[in-house]
Order: structure tokens, then sequence, then C-alpha cells
């Protein structure tokens, strides 16, 4: 085809060549098989994630332990949830009804949800946090210090995470990473047989 001016529109062999490299280039987000480049962003929020985590296990151990009504482990367990599930539920409405463009009916805000397929997923994460919660508060109703179920929880919880994710999901670790996750295990075995002590109940 040609323009008006005589102009020729076709491209040459090597100019569709280069157009064909710049749409795969684009098409293509990562290699196959490569993981996606993350940048280290997301250091700040997981470091306020874990400081979360110690949190909930320190109100954890004083909701069991308490001096005048340890909680039963189930009920405290529920009580986990349903504040969490309340929290949640109030943040994902926030964000619907904060969004550019978002659309305020009740089938705009729940639509999707039950086309997702990370919801039976999110199910089984729910099902595995709710028995962790549980254990939780059994094993600190059982006098463990704080000092020594925390570390054990969290850090064997990082390692069972780490072969999972490399067995299961398929993600690859360094050499020097597997050398951080054995120390972490070690870490871990140095800190159960620490005698410790149990503390008070101020």
């Amino acid at each position: 085809n040609r323009l008006r001016g005589g102009g020729d529109t076709r491209l040459n062999p090597s100019r569709k060549g280069r157009a064909k490299a710049v749409v795969l280039a684009m098409a293509m987000v990562t290699p196959s098989g490569a993981a996606p480049q993350v940048s280290n962003v997301w250091i700040f929020p997981a470091l306020v994630c874990a400081t979360a985590y110690a949190f909930y296990n320190i109100f954890i151990k004083k909701a069991s332990s308490s001096a005048s009504a340890p909680i039963d482990p189930i009920l405290g367990g529920v009580i986990l949830q349903l504040v969490a599930a309340t929290m949640g539920t109030l943040l994902y409405f926030w964000k619907k009804a904060t969004s550019t463009g978002a659309a305020t009916s009740p089938k705009t805000f729940t639509g999707g949800i039950l086309q997702n397929g990370g919801v039976g997923w999110s199910v089984a994460a729910g099902l595995a946090v709710g028995a962790a919660e549980i254990l939780s508060f059994v094993i600190s109703g059982m006098g463990v210090p704080a000092s020594k179920s925390i570390p054990t929880v969290v850090g064997g919880s990082v390692v069972v995470g780490t072969v999972c994710g490399s067995v299961w999901l398929k993600e690859r670790l360094s050499l020097g990473g597997w050398i951080g996750v054995l120390m972490i295990a070690f870490g871990i075995a140095l800190v159960g047989i620490d005698p410790g002590s149990a503390g008070g109940h101020p």
C-alpha cells in the first residue's frame, strides 16, 4: 500500500524484525521461568508486618496466661479472628468506596469476589491461620516464655515456608539464602534448649 505522497508504508524485513521484537518485549514482563524483579520497597511493610506479628504473639501470651482469668484457647482464637475479619471487611469496603470511579452499589462491592480464583486459597489460608492462632493460645497457656515460643513459631514458619516455596511453588533460593535458612533453624534449636524463665504477670 502506498500513501498519497507516494511513500511506501510496507516495512522492510529489518524493520519488521525490530517491530516484532518490540511487541514481544512488551508482551513478556519476565523471561519464561524467571522470577519477576521486585524492588526493595517491600522491606519497610515487611518490617511493619513482623512488628505486628510480634505484638500479636505478645497479646496472645498475655491473654492465655492472665493471672486473673486465662482465656480458653478456642474462644481466644474465635475472638481474634472475629476482630481481624471485622477490620478486614471495613478496610475492603473503604477501599472500594474510595476507589476512583467506583460505584457504590452492593453489587459493585461484592462483584467479582466469587469469580476470583484466589478465594479458595484464601479460605485455606484462613483455616491454617485459625489453627495457628488456637495453637498459639495453647502453647502460651502452657507457661512457655514468649521469648522462647515466639522465635520458635515465627522462625519455624520461615523454615517451613521456604521449603514449601522451593518444593511446591518451584521458587529458587541462592546458596546464601539456604545458608540463612539453616542459620535460622540453628537459632531455633538454641532458643529451644535455652532454660529461660517464665517471668511474672504484670
